[in-house]
């Protein structure tokens, strides 16, 4: 093999293993962003408890 062929496996193997790891941080970061999601979605759920809470003492007074 030349030393360009041997080169040029030297960087395929190297773009491989970058992609691998950008693949894990990927996964890693997509999973976090759920966790996000969720919690968002709670503070919706409890600012809608809220306003209605809100709107029951209004109405009664």
């Amino acid at each position: 093999m030349s030393f360009y062929g041997t080169v040029a496996v030297i960087v395929a193997i190297i773009s491989l293993i970058l992609n691998v790891i950008l693949f894990i941080k990927i996964v890693q970061l997509k999973r976090e962003l759920e966790y996000l999601k969720q919690s968002t979605r709670l503070t919706r759920e409890e600012l809608e408890r809220i306003n209605e809470r809100l709107k029951r003492i209004k109405a009664s007074t």
